[in-house]
């Protein structure tokens, strides 16, 4: 028997080995039987100019793979190409249909001449084109669009086996841009032209535009378009389902964010039409730096005006609601020099910009008493060797003070703590107040690069002495001011 693992290059000695260890029970998992996934029959497939009922005598339902089999089987142009499958939420459709679904086809742009074979055929849907001579992909689309001229600017996917080319789409065309009426939606066999009477307007948005057209192809209620513009119509584009929808948006646009707004126009964007979520978003942190990429999210609403959403930081960045009592201004003085201004409701803060100043800041609030300082070292000392983090927010309404703990996790070094929205709603937050436990109190780099909303910040230090130290600021947008104490906080009986 040693003879024969030798043959095979096995030692004695690891033979012996092998026989020394106890056979190890193998865990059975349970394997995930995709089998499960039940598709309630009858099925409607909308997959744009790919419709279908999908019935079985025998069958109440089928499995995702059935599904995909049968559409694979079905429709020739899917043979050959990945796709998901999303169920539908249709409130009103066919009480004979026991499930709506649609495709999310991921489709790859061909580009190599040289590896056509021909003869082959485009093929969408019921509509073919043959090319029987060798011929460049320049010339194909051209004769495509020829017949089907709402495929400007159309891209192939190219099923090598079955020697077929698949025209689709990109979006291109921005959020936001009113079209002139009549206007037509769709592409091939399911097009649909809108008159003014439809939206008793002259003018309508792609954003209406696709609520209408949904109602009929509801597999495109989430979808872009392309837009053709000599003929007028818009080519729906459907949206990838983890797509992060930093399509174009059409300019000019208005950005509501931290208690002002700003309209973002062409000239922004050296005479460009529409611009990119991103792209908006750096127009804003231009002004505003706490509205970074790594903080910021970009929220489009359908009425055409963008939000930003700035995301908790390790020290908490703001969110302002709209408010007239808060303004963000670009004045100049009588030397011409340009300052910026932000009225807040507890002061006012200002920098000359022109020179590269310190922030000045103007307390119109009345001072904050002195007790809450005292309560916030209370708060401190429970846990003296880590920092840790308290906020002094400002009621408009009894024009008083509170000191809030937010919920947080701590370090000897850091803290990071999450932010109470609702509250920041209700109420104007002031400052934010962190410990340095044994050390001194000064504000770090990561202070430095992190505190950028517009308000007042602090450090407390040396909480296990008897003196403790402080440090005192007004921040706006990355660049500071330093305070003292009496300008912000009042001792009773003191002005």
């Amino acid at each position: 028997m040693n003879d024969l693992f030798s043959a095979f290059g096995i030692e004695e000695e690891e033979l012996q080995g092998l026989e020394k260890k106890p056979a190890a029970k193998k865990e059975k998992k349970k394997k995930e039987n995709k089998t499960t996934a039940k598709y309630k029959l009858p099925i409607q497939f909308c997959g744009g100019h790919l419709r279908r009922v999908f019935t079985d005598v025998n069958e109440t339902a089928w499995s995702e793979e059935k599904l995909k089999s049968e559409i694979r089987r079905t429709f020739r142009e899917l043979a050959g190409i990945y796709f998901k499958i999303h169920v539908l939420d249709v409130k009103e459709g066919s009480e004979n249909i026991g499930t709506y679904v649609k495709p999310e086809i991921l489709y790859s742009a061909f580009t190599q001449d040289e590896k056509l074979e021909f003869p082959l055929e485009v093929v969408a849907g019921e509509k073919t084109l043959w090319a029987d001579t060798k011929i460049s992909l320049d010339e194909i689309r051209r004769l495509w669009i020829q017949e089907h001229p709402e495929y400007e600017g159309c891209k192939f996917q190219y099923d090598e086996k079955q020697k077929l080319l698949i025209p689709f789409m990109d979006q291109s065309a921005p959020r936001g841009k009113a079209y002139t009426l009549p206007v037509t939606v769709g592409y091939l066999d399911i097009q649909e032209t809108y008159q003014a009477e439809d939206f008793e307007t002259a003018e309508v948005t792609m954003e209406a535009l696709r609520e209408k057209y949904s109602e009929k192809y509801p597999e495109f209620s989430k979808c872009g378009f392309a837009y053709q513009e000599g003929l007028n119509l818009l080519f729906p584009v459907p949206e990838k389902e983890d797509a992060k929808g930093n399509s174009n948006i059409s300019l000019p646009v208005e950005l509501k964010a931290g208690g002002f707004s700003i309209l973002v126009q062409p000239e922004d964007f050296h005479g460009q039409n529409s611009a990119t979520l991103d792209e908006i978003r750096e127009v804003l942190e231009a002004t505003y730096p706490e509205y970074s990429k790594e903080r910021t999210e970009m929220l489009y609403d359908k009425q055409h005006f963008v939000v930003p959403i700035l995301k908790s930081s390790r020290k908490g960045l703001q969110i302002f609601s709209n408010d007239p009592e808060w303004r963000h201004e670009i004045k100049k003085d009588k030397n011409r020099e340009k300052w910026r201004v932000e009225t807040t409701p507890f002061g006012i803060f200002r920098r000359n910009i022109s020179a590269g100043g310190a922030v000045r800041f103007e307390m119109t609030a009345p001072k904050i008493p002195w007790e809450l300082i005292a309560e916030t070292e209370r708060v401190f000392k429970r846990n003296p060797v880590n920092e840790y983090a308290v906020q002094i927010f400002f009621d408009r309404k009894t024009r008083g003070y509170e000191l809030y703990e937010p919920e947080q996790q701590t370090t000897p070094g850091t803290v990071v703590f999450r932010r109470n929205m609702k509250m920041e709603r209700e109420k104007v937050l002031v400052m934010d107040i962190h410990s340095h436990g044994r050390f001194n109190a000064f504000f770090s780099g990561v202070d430095n690069s992190d505190e950028k909303g517009i308000r007042l910040y602090m450090v407390i230090g040396n909480l296990d002495q008897r003196e403790h130290t402080y440090a005192l600021r007004a921040g706006m947008a990355g660049f500071f001011g330093t305070l003292s104490l009496p300008q912000i906080f009042v001792q009773e009986g003191t002005a």
